[in-house]
């Protein structure tokens, strides 16, 4: 693992708008560039490009809107969480310019190009890692999960087992404390008791009045303290935005053996697998309305849409876009499954090589041409493979307190 040079300093910048004291480095990994250690997908200029075009996915799945929530005049402040290289907070401005946009990301990204491909917007881009929680550190228990975790049909449902992070956000206490209040003894007195334990959590300056997040599967393994943190950063009135797509493959409830590619199957399985070795689960779980019902949003409201993998619709409109959206998902397997499968590996073994991955990725890559531009064996012609991409929104309400204590 290698280290890179440090970003340029104008985007060097935390949520505080001060440039840190320790400039962000890349890092160098099997050919990929990575903005840490641990986050599984790159942030190079391929990974750049490929997230050009899957923006202009999303884009298309709504029909040109880029949200589902209700902007209006009174909407001052947009957070992009999670921004990449921007695309959506760049559009966002130019649509809305008496907003201010904020793009948050904990890597650093090629967002000149982004600007410069519509024009200077103005967005304030920032970078911070966000994930204060960190992972679970009982890898027993992840194991348990994992044995339990039902891959073919729990893909998007909200993970059963909430991690214990509680204790990590609000301070531990040992099993001696107790729950009565007391005055310490003078011997015990210290004038610096009085000053509050700085508790981890998101500081941003000002609140904002809609807060969007995409794509952001694997990020948290805390999804409770998430989205905790989303409703206070949010002003009263204010909404959440919520989106990402579940790409399920083809008949997997079959099985491996009786899947139609088998080493397709065999990767899928794997990545799921070293995403729960690795202590965050990938999935579409984390957009389970119980997540933002619990946090106090109210006007839950979700919009569902299938997205063509392939060029087998007959209108002409929906093979252009199922074709872009083949290239996205091939462009996306190294992207998703290198470092995972070398870092983690799966069930089996601990890692995997570089060389294992990419081959197995090139022999997946034929299996999904097949299928997208041919018959099966019975001679009928392979259509309606489909990506389901959601959006979910909430509301903090109006009269809001915040819930939770801190």
């Amino acid at each position: 693992m290698e280290e890179g040079p440090p970003p340029p300093e104008n985007l060097a910048r935390d949520h505080t708008g001060v440039p840190p004291k320790r400039l962000r480095k890349f890092v160098y990994e099997n050919g990929r560039e990575y903005g840490n250690d641990s986050y599984y997908m790159p942030c190079d200029q391929a990974e750049n490009d490929r997230l050009a075009i899957h923006h202009r996915i999303y884009t298309h799945a709504l029909k040109g809107k880029l949200t589902t929530t209700p902007v209006t005049s009174d909407t001052r402040r947009i957070l992009d969480l999670g921004t990449g290289p921007g695309h959506w907070a760049v559009a966002m401005a130019r649509q809305y310019p008496h907003t201010e946009i904020v793009g948050i990301d904990m890597a650093v990204w090629d967002i000149e190009t982004t600007e410069e491909s519509v024009g200077c917007t103005g967005v304030n881009w920032e970078i911070d890692d966000l994930d204060v929680w960190g992972v679970e550190d009982d890898f027993d228990d992840l194991k348990r999960r994992l044995e339990r975790y039902d891959m073919a049909h729990d893909y998007a449902n909200r993970e059963p087992l909430s991690a214990s992070k509680a204790a990590k956000l609000k301070g531990h206490t040992s099993a001696s404390d107790s729950s009565q209040p007391h005055t310490p003894s003078d011997s015990a007195y210290e004038s610096y008791a009085l000053e509050p334990e700085a508790q981890p959590g998101w500081h941003f300056s000002e609140p904002f009045d809609l807060i969007y997040m995409r794509g952001m599967k694997g990020v948290f393994a805390y999804w409770e303290g998430v989205y905790d943190e989303i409703y206070k950063n949010l002003n009263p009135g204010g909404w959440l935005e919520v989106v990402d797509f579940d790409m399920s493959l083809p008949n997997i409830e079959q099985g491996v053996d009786n899947f139609p590619f088998p080493t397709l199957a065999k990767l899928y399985l794997g990545v799921m697998q070293a995403a729960f070795k690795s202590g965050r689960p990938v999935g579409t779980f984390y957009m389970h309305p119980t997540y933002l019902d619990d946090a106090g949003f109210t006007n839950i409201k979700q919009t569902y849409v299938n997205v063509p993998i392939g060029q087998w619709p007959e209108d002409e409109e929906q093979r252009t876009i199922g074709k872009m959206h083949l290239v996205c998902i091939m462009e996306m397997l190294e992207s998703m499954l290198l470092r995972y499968l070398t870092q983690w590996g799966d069930a089996s073994k601990d890692h995997w090589t570089m060389e294992e991955v990419q081959s197995m990725i090139e022999v997946g890559k034929g299996e999904i041409m097949d299928w997208a531009s041919g018959t099966d064996r019975f001679g009928n012609i392979r259509e309606g493979w489909c990506a389901s991409y959601k959006w979910i929104i909430g509301r903090k309400p109006l009269d809001a307190r915040d819930r939770r204590e801190m």
